[in-house]
């Protein structure tokens, strides 16, 4: 495959203000995937329909922290689907779905999202390793809290806790819906037979929407920004290793974590590659995952084994997390070419 050279240092340009975009590194907040090149859509809006095939589904579940009091659960679910026609010239669009649900703490303090990515892909005909995606995401989010589940001081009765007493609270609210606004870039680059580098940046809560349940002034779901990185090494059809590095931040928080991980072909007919790898997430974790590709079908499994401060609650235990995507394709159907031949009179 031959690539257009005048491509090369535009990419090479993002590659660099990436990686001097990547802040000191420190804790952070916020739901996450450790699995998170298994979760695209949550990721990034401009991976919505970054695949070979018609429609994918996508499924991600996350236990964490049932050793100690306030574990919290995630579930998510996205689909996405490659439009058949561009409403854009030189591009392809495609739509998805996501849904995540988030339980955590004794109040059971819960966010539903419910969100529509779009993205259109450019493609340049100088340069077919070459790819930028554009995406956007809008939907809305509700939270809320059970209050009856909390105990309070009233509910002492100076000898044992009775939740039978009254707490002497009042909450007018436990819930809040509002509109959630996000956008995103992908680009890819096949540099050659053996090479390709995928890189992204999405920002969330553009908007900043307010989460207050009494819609208190300042009280607001700040900024949010997710950055990328997939490098990827094929030695041969059979073995390839890919570096790997996800970050967020949100205000002074911080996630970063990196890895490698190796891939290989048991069955080139079939499609069947079983990966392993060993990620870290700085200052809290050590994630080992293991997954399985078979045909249109990848299952991915991973646990974090947290060695922050936080290892005397737990006892070292993170969380669990089983991720599934499935693609689908429309069986192309073979025409065969027809001559007519000339009738001679």
């Amino acid at each position: 495959m031959m690539h257009n050279n005048k491509h090369i240092p535009v990419f090479y340009m993002m590659l660099f203000a990436f990686c001097i975009h990547v802040p000191k590194f420190s804790l952070s907040q916020d739901i996450h995937f450790s699995n998170w090149q298994m979760s695209p859509l949550n990721l990034n809006p401009a991976n919505t329909g970054m695949f070979e095939g018609d429609g994918r589904l996508i499924f991600n579940y996350r236990n964490q922290w049932q050793s100690v009091p306030v574990p919290y659960s995630t579930f998510s679910f996205g689909g996405d689907y490659n439009l058949k026609k561009s409403f854009i010239k030189n591009t392809n669009e495609a739509v998805g779905i996501i849904l995540n649900h988030d339980a955590a703490g004794d109040g059971k303090y819960k966010i539903t999202d419910f969100k529509i990515p779009i993205n259109h892909k450019f493609s340049f005909k100088k340069d077919s390793g070459l790819s930028v995606a554009l995406g956007i995401i809008g939907g809305i989010t509700n939270i809320s809290v059970d209050a009856n589940r909390l105990s309070y001081d009233k509910q002492w009765d100076g000898d044992a806790y009775s939740a039978s007493l009254n707490n002497g609270e009042s909450f007018a609210r436990q819930s809040k819906l509002f509109a959630d606004i996000g956008a995103g870039v992908v680009v890819q680059k096949k540099i050659n037979q053996k090479i390709k580098a995928t890189i992204g940046y999405s920002i969330n809560h553009i908007n900043k929407p307010n989460i207050s349940f009494y819609n208190t002034q300042g009280v607001v779901l700040r900024v949010k920004h997710n950055e990328s990185l997939q490098f990827k090494y094929s030695f041969n059809n059979i073995s390839a290793i890919m570096f790997e590095y996800y970050g967020n931040q949100q205000q002074k928080f911080r996630e970063n974590l990196f890895g490698l991980s190796y891939y290989h072909t048991l069955d080139p007919k079939t499609n069947t590659i079983f990966n392993v790898g060993l990620l870290s997430r700085i200052k809290d974790a050590i994630i080992t995952t293991v997954g399985l590709e078979h045909n249109n079908m990848r299952l991915q499994v991973s646990y974090d084994y947290n060695y922050s401060q936080f290892k005397r609650a737990t006892n070292g235990r993170g969380g669990l997390e089983i991720s599934f995507i499935y693609i689908w394709a429309t069986p192309k159907v073979f025409v065969p070419k027809t001559r007519v031949c000339p009738i001679y009179m």
